[in-house]
């Protein structure tokens, strides 16, 4: 009797164990977030800012954890991608050299009123105390050339270039954008 019991049990667990070993790569939990440890200084304390940001905070609030990180290091430059689930990203960039930074989500599908609430956060953790003087009350519109129904409204400010963009399909914003170069 005992003998047959064992049997059926290797039966089942030998097919169960093999099962999990291969199966457990494709349900591991995916990276999130850019390993730091080979990152130079300059770059791991742009990411620190960068996860620690308004427009960081607001993906994990819309989308979860990210899936992926990406960073790219060159001469002075440093670019940052997190890809969130549903396709959403956050994608930062800096360049020490010629005082340029840059912070995009895409696609991100809101409304305009909390599109550019979120971009007044980011300015004024991109830039403390205040910002980079953006002047919100006056947009500029913009069409994008070769897509009907897109455009962009445009919001500038008086310290380093610094800008705003919300970036429509239709009458949705897809995509916004916060950038300044001194």
């Amino acid at each position: 009797m005992a003998r047959a019991v064992l049997g059926l049990v290797s039966r089942w667990v030998t097919p169960l164990a093999l099962a999990a070993v291969l199966l457990a790569p494709a349900y591991a939990a995916a990276p999130t977030a850019c390993s730091s440890s080979n990152l130079n200084s300059e770059a791991h304390k742009f990411q620190e800012r960068i996860s620690a940001g308004a427009f960081y905070q607001e993906m994990l609030l819309r989308f979860g954890k990210p899936l992926a990180c990406s960073v790219a290091v060159q001469e002075g430059s440093t670019s940052l991608t997190y890809t969130f689930p549903r396709g959403a990203q956050l994608i930062a960039k800096t360049d020490s050299k010629i005082e340029f930074s840059e912070q995009s989500l895409q696609p991100i599908h809101m409304e305009t009123t909390a599109a550019v609430a979120l971009l007044k956060r980011a300015e004024r953790d991109a830039y403390p105390p205040g910002g980079c003087g953006i002047e919100w009350t006056s947009g500029e519109e913009e069409s994008q050339a070769g897509a009907a129904g897109n455009h962009e409204i445009i919001y500038r400010g008086d310290t380093c270039n610094c800008q705003a963009r919300l970036i429509y399909s239709g009458n949705d914003v897809v995509t916004i954008v916060l950038r300044s170069a001194c």
